[in-house]
């Protein structure tokens, strides 16, 4: 029985002689045609090779994720720029406590001094007088030890907190990138839920007495400008509100806003360059001399009010609750820099200001 054999023709030409098969292909081809498929695979090889210098020209270039570096850089700089800022207002803190200790001694161990002279010239004086001194020494001495005593805290503000970075490889490509440890879902705020910001009393200029942990701010006495109170807290970035009931009001208005405290000085509210505010919810000042008006006190005793500090959007805002009234100021950062501190100053005795929590 005789058998068939079936050739195979070249794909190109469809001649069946002298046909051979592609290995990599599997396609058939004549002498000709197999040399020309030969040439073609050459070129496509000369393609791959023009892809594979490219991109190890690439993988060895020193810039290799340039921008990535860049939000490194920038990330570190903005951190020291916070550690710079902490640091330069504990000195201002502190230099101002060890001012203001120095200036209320000085006044003590003056007239001592006087004393002990006046004393001496005359030759007036007994044991007694050297005892009294001598105690009155000793009790300045212990006063300045215990006004010196001082002890560093945590700002527990998340705005002012540095966050650390790393680097991270998607689940779906090979592409590092940096991520905010903390999630990006923390930084946003929604006016509609905005929650209280845990702030207290703290520093003040003018008489003033604070009670229940710094919560409760009353004024003792008359002072030439107002006395003025300040929060612990600073404010730099974020939006953050802090509600105040007013326990007792007297004749003159109360003032709420904010001070920078890049400059660490005392604040005149009313000339002061570095601060923004309200006298009342019809007299707005943005650094600038103003004028005392008189004839509109909208705030009374029992009223609830709420600051909010819009950092992102460099504004502040008051509302008035009982007859919901809302005003806000823009800041601009020129003359007001954070970070912000709250400043509220009262002018009349037994005025008194609680921060609802």
């Amino acid at each position: 029985m005789a058998s068939t054999l079936l050739k195979k023709s070249c794909i190109q030409c469809c001649k069946g002689g002298g046909v051979t098969t592609c290995d990599g292909c599997q396609q058939s081809f004549c002498i000709k045609h197999i040399i020309e498929h030969r040439q073609e695979l050459a070129i496509q090889l000369d393609n791959v090779g023009q892809d594979h210098d490219l991109f190890r020209r690439d993988l060895m270039q020193e810039n290799l994720a340039h921008s990535l570096f860049i939000r490194i850089d920038e990330w570190e700089q903005e951190s020291i720029n916070k550690i710079q800022i902490a640091a330069a207002i504990a000195r201002s803190d502190l230099q101002h406590v060890i001012d203001q200790t120095k200036s209320e001694l000085k006044i003590s161990i003056d007239k001592i001094t006087n004393e002990m002279q006046s004393c001496r010239e005359l030759d007036d004086f007994t044991e007694i007088d050297l005892l009294r001194w001598t105690q009155e020494l000793k009790e300045l001495r212990k006063l300045l030890e215990t006004k010196m005593s001082m002890q560093f805290v945590e700002d527990e503000n998340t705005s002012n907190s540095i966050h650390m970075i790393k680097v991270y490889k998607q689940q779906s490509s090979c592409t590092s990138s940096i991520s905010n440890v903390k999630s990006a879902e923390n930084n946003i705020v929604c006016q509609d839920m905005l929650t209280l910001t845990h702030e207290k009393f703290c520093n003040f200029l003018g008489k003033i007495i604070l009670a229940e942990d710094g919560l409760l701010v009353t004024c003792s006495g008359t002072y030439w400008d107002g006395s003025s109170v300040y929060g612990t807290r600073l404010y730099t970035s974020g939006i953050h509100a802090i509600r105040f009931r007013i326990e007792n009001k007297g004749t003159h208005n109360l003032f709420f806003g904010i001070k920078t405290e890049l400059y660490d000085m005392p604040v005149q509210t009313l000339t002061s360059p570095y601060v923004y505010g309200w006298w009342e919810f019809d007299q707005a000042i943005e650094s600038v001399s103003g004028h005392r008006i008189h004839n509109d006190r909208i705030l009374r005793t029992g009223d609830e009010v709420t600051m909010i500090l819009d950092c992102d959007n460099r504004q502040i805002r008051l509302e008035h609750h009982r007859i919901n009234m809302m005003i806000q100021l823009p800041i601009e950062l020129e003359k007001c820099p954070f970070p912000w501190k709250i400043l509220v100053t009262l002018r009349s005795i037994d005025d008194s200001i609680r921060i609802l929590l």
